[in-house]
């Protein structure tokens, strides 16, 4: 039996072990999951995954943590898991415009597109799932990240602070992720309005904030929280902010309050939490936050890099924080979504189906990144576009071949991903000889047919 060994810990094989339903022999592993279209159970893979996890640490491996997707260096052989994983999606997700997503055609054919460096395809219906779908979030992350550089950027030219705060709440097993949400979403409104609020942007500086969505899930439940990229003037470690309350017809005036930024903003999220009836410990990891001075961004992608997600260069660092949470590394046995849904796939344990289910329920029709108003404006980036108009941008506009309606279910189902791996990697060519070598057809663009003096057709073989 061959498997993909990832890293699962002891705990993980107990939750199958114990698991309310559990199928001995219910899935057919796909390649993208086990390399083997033998049939598997959960229990046995993650036996297997455990005992080459602990012979790993015993050399100084990586230990019991894995990825939302395969590690690589080469983002194409991650962008070929994530379109496989979306195929498997199709039979699970309760949401229509999933199921069509990059299946069905918006136009009378698809085409295949490359500039010399990138494909893309061209004509297909997209979801715009930003929490949902492996492939249309991807795309939606990149784009939003290069937004993100460009207000870290114009904070730095500007001489201004970057700092990162984390919040987050207390959990336990049973509570529900609409609730949890709705408590993180009211304790930010709380931080963020009245006068004591303006008072505080004043002081500091603040110019503006970008703020992200985090979930999970593990032993104790779902766990969400927030991290939230914030310009100031004003170092927010390291500068206190001060509070006069109006006298009224107090014959004296209050005493003046001090606080520090962090305090300010504790006391302020744990209020709006409890409102909900979630506690907040602010000693506990409740609360980061992290500064990186003018021209020491290196501080805040060392943070970064700290929580999973390992950067290029340190502003790369700090955006990757805010934008790509979903395709981090969960820690500590938790999971995210995307490894909950791979899960689904690999396994086909009952549990992990309802969890997948219920995330897409709850995190439907949520923005996964909020800026504050005027923060756009001021890096000089114009107006935010939705999510579904990032997902439907097209890439490449160079055709290199058509597909009818017809053809293209069995250019799909043959790999699509595989399919702009190998013409980004090789070339016009090479996509020619895969499609020909799968017996799929295809019809040559116009100009090709010109270059070439190939006649106008569909062919099964490459025109060289």
């Amino acid at each position: 039996m061959k498997l993909r060994l990832t890293g699962i810990d002891a705990k993980s094989i107990t939750r199958a072990a114990n698991a309310t339903t559990f199928s001995p022999i219910a899935t057919k592993t796909p390649s993208v999951f086990g390399g083997s279209s033998k049939n598997t159970t959960r229990l046995e893979a993650e036996t297997c995954a455990f005992l080459a996890d602990a012979k790993r640490s015993e050399s100084g491996g990586l230990g019991n943590t894995r990825t939302s997707f395969p590690v690589s260096k080469d983002e194409r052989t991650t962008r070929a898991f994530r379109y496989e994983l979306r195929e498997n999606l199709r039979s699970l997700t309760s949401f229509e415009r999933i199921r069509k997503c990059g299946a069905v055609p918006v136009a009378s054919r698809v085409s295949l597109n490359f500039d010399g460096l990138r494909g893309s395809y061209v004509g297909l219906h997209t979801c715009g799932s930003v929490w949902s779908c492996p492939v249309c979030s991807a795309k939606i992350s990149a784009k939003r990240k290069v937004e993100v550089e460009g207000v870290v950027t114009a904070a730095t030219r500007a001489n201004t602070f970057v700092s990162m705060l984390t919040l987050t709440q207390r959990h336990h097993e049973g509570q529900k992720l609409n609730e949890l949400w709705e408590g993180l979403s009211c304790a930010w409104n709380k931080v963020t309005s009245g006068r004591r609020w303006q008072e505080f942007k004043k002081q500091l500086g603040l110019i503006g904030h970008i703020r992200a969505v985090e979930v999970t899930h593990g032993e104790a439940g779902w766990h969400v929280h927030t991290h939230v990229l914030i310009i100031s003037e004003k170092d927010p470690t390291a500068t206190p902010v001060f509070w006069q309350r109006k006298q009224g017809r107090r014959k004296t005036p209050y005493p003046t309050e001090v606080y520090m930024p962090a305090d300010f903003i504790a006391q302020r999220w744990a209020n709006g939490l409890a409102a909900r009836g979630i506690d907040f410990i602010k000693d506990k990891g409740g609360l980061d936050w992290r500064t990186a001075k003018p021209g020491d961004e290196k501080t805040l992608g060392q943070y970064v890099a700290k929580l999973g997600v390992k950067a290029v260069n340190p502003i790369n660092g700090i955006s990757s924080e805010v934008t790509l949470g979903g395709f981090k590394k969960a820690r500590k046995g938790n999971r995210t979504p995307f490894q909950i849904l791979e899960d689904v796939f690999a396994y086909g344990l009952e549990e992990d189906r309802k969890l997948w289910r219920v995330w897409e329920k709850s995190s439907y029709g949520k923005r996964a990144l909020l800026w504050s108003k005027g923060l756009r404006d001021w890096a000089g980036l114009g107006e935010e576009k939705t999510d579904e108009e990032l997902a439907e941008e097209q890439g490449a506009s160079k055709a290199v071949a058509h597909f009818e309606n017809e053809d293209w279910k069995a250019v799909r189902l043959a790999g699509s991903g595989e399919l702009l791996d190998v013409i980004e990697r090789q070339g016009e060519k090479a996509a020619y000889l895969w499609l020909d070598s799968r017996g799929l057809r295809y019809e040559l663009p116009k100009a090709r047919q010109e270059n070439t003096l190939i006649p106008s057709g569909k062919h099964l073989a490459p025109p060289f």
